[in-house]
């Protein structure tokens, strides 16, 4: 944890990355100082005592009647940055994040140059969704501080959030050891659809920190995505375990337990936390779904609103709502509901078949008919993934019992279903490489890129293929590629070193093995390459 926003108070440091703390308001009479400082004020009711005074207030968490302090101690000496500062993180603290915006940009006129308001004015920008000034602000304090890792977690997710993931992992490689900014790898991994560099990320950083929570849940959660669910389940279990109070642990547990069966445990589990943290969004949907399962259709709706309450862009507690609202024969609540799943961008097949089921019985037959069309289109959709998804497990069996031509053709059988799966296309291409199919490997990559040119394996095998034909041109460009693709990507940065090497452009080519060896210290091709630069850098 780090508490680098912190000044006076807020004993939950890294205050932006929990949920804001909401008290009460506190009026002036609700707000007595203590009988010290009360003595202090009246005789000398200064700047210095008002802040002090906010100060007293915010270490007990009675932020309104910090925010009023601080005020009082502005009017005395309005030119201060740091009393602008403080208001700003009382207000943000007290969830008046468009009070708080104004406080901040105040401090940060006066002193432009100091990073904490900077910072904090991003987090209040960004819990506004007001994301393009949130990013901007990300980066001007990494202007003032390049190494801040608040600040490029900050820039990194905003940049994820855009869909820039390539440019996320090239901003994080620039980053300091920490915790937060492996996660935010390994998401940006993730999103390049690059799980196994995710996993090995996750795996050994685990390894390095073995009782941070966070990085394993972040390693069970790419289990997840890989469909490793029993994995997944047993990382849980003993994260559980070692952190019994870690809320997040425990939430996560839930989730892998109901997607691997367990219903009994989860059931109990989900009604503990709910004890725990009733205004909780995942909670409350496990819950409410946990109860439609029941038949406890009433206690789901319940429940399901207030899912809806805690997160309203929630497309699956929409839906599920929706469901118990026809189950209750609430038909134009149910249709509601549901419509605005859709519109929230829910897409699975059943949510049309539900909608149709609902319009018959409000007489709007026509409209049920679209969406029956719509269901059995997403059928056919589902249907061909699940193909794909089967072939392709065909296809790693073979390839990993040492039989690419039959790999091959399950990959292409699996490709024929879902066409414009790059990932595919790159396992197809790794099985014409086992079998020496040059041609059909490189016809292979390339059609992987140009569905996704940030797939960095892809450029990777296309740069040494080019290597080896004797393209050393050629080759560079798809190691940096690979490399601007996934900073992360150890092998790359060796290969990329390699055919700088050839090219007797030996400083760029020492810099891309340092790059491999922070990456991976024992790479033992790395440290021979090494070795070799520097030989052939001292000869000339």
């Amino acid at each position: 944890m780090r508490c680098s926003i912190r000044q006076n108070y807020f004993r939950a440091c890294r205050v932006f990355a929990v949920p804001l703390l909401t008290v009460a308001a506190c009026s002036a009479s609700l707000c007595p100082p203590p009988p010290s400082l009360q003595a202090r004020l009246r005789a000398h009711p200064s700047a210095e005592n008002y802040e002090q005074l906010g100060s007293w207030f915010g270490d007990r968490q009675q932020f309104s009647c910090a925010s009023e302090a601080y005020r009082k101690a502005l009017d005395l000496n309005p030119s201060s940055a740091r009393l602008s500062y403080l208001l700003g993180l009382s207000l943000y603290s007290e969830g008046k994040l468009p009070d708080s915006v104004a406080s901040l940009q105040q401090s940060i006129e006066i002193a432009p140059n100091a990073i904490k308001p900077h910072l904090l004015l991003a987090t209040a920008l960004d819990r506004l969704q007001r994301k393009n000034e949130a990013k901007a602000e990300w980066g001007r304090a990494l202007e003032i501080d390049s190494h801040s890792a608040l600040a490029l977690d900050g820039l990194a997710r905003e940049l994820m959030a855009q869909g820039k993931s390539g440019e996320a992992l090239s901003l994080l490689r620039s980053g300091p050891p920490d915790e937060s900014l492996t996660i935010d790898q390994a998401e940006a991994y993730s999103q390049l659809r690059m799980l196994d560099e995710a996993a090995k990320l996750l795996t050994s950083a685990s390894e390095k920190n073995p009782t941070s929570p966070r990085l394993r849940n972040a390693l069970a959660l790419v289990y997840m995505r890989e469909s490793r669910n029993q994995e997944a389940e047993k990382l849980c279990a003993s994260t559980v375990r070692q952190h019994p109070n870690d809320f997040e642990s425990q939430k996560l547990y839930l989730k892998v337990l109901v997607l691997t069966g367990k219903r009994s445990v989860a059931r109990a589990l989900a009604q503990k936390l709910l004890a725990q943290a009733p205004a909780d969004f995942d909670v409350l949907y496990i819950n409410g779904v946990q109860e439609y399962d029941l038949g406890d259709f009433r206690g789901a709706r319940d429940h399901l609103q207030r899912a809806i309450e805690a997160s309203p862009d929630a497309p699956p507690a929409h839906f599920k709502l929706g469901q118990v609202m026809m189950r209750l024969n609430d038909w134009r609540g149910a249709q509601e509901q549901i419509e605005r799943a859709l519109d929230l961008g829910a897409s699975e097949p059943e949510v049309h078949f539900e909608l149709a089921t609902v319009l018959r019985n409000l007489g709007e037959n026509e409209r049920a008919a679209d969406q029956i069309e719509l269901y059995q289109k997403g059928l056919k959709r589902n249907q061909a993934i699940a193909l794909a998804a089967s072939k392709s497990a065909q296809g790693d069996k073979e390839l990993e019992g040492g039989d690419p031509h039959k790999a091959a053709a399950y990959y292409g059988e699996a490709i024929a279903a879902t066409p414009d799966d790059a990932q595919l296309r790159f396992k197809l291409a790794v099985a014409f490489d086992r079998s020496g199919d040059i041609a059909d490997e490189r016809a292979a990559l390339d059609k992987a890129l140009q569905l996704n040119p940030d797939l960095a394996p892809a450029q990777n095998q296309l740069g040494f293929l080019a290597s080896e034909s004797g393209d050393p041109s050629e080759a560079e460009k798809h190691f940096r590629e690979a490399v601007r693709a996934a900073p992360g990507f150890a092998e790359a940065w060796v290969n990329l070193a390699a055919t700088l090497g050839l090219e007797s452009r030996f400083t760029e080519a020492q810099q891309a093995v340092t790059n491999a060896l922070q990456l991976d210290p024992t790479n033992s091709q790395a440290l021979l390459l090494r070795d070799t630069l520097a030989k052939a850098l001292a000869q000339h």
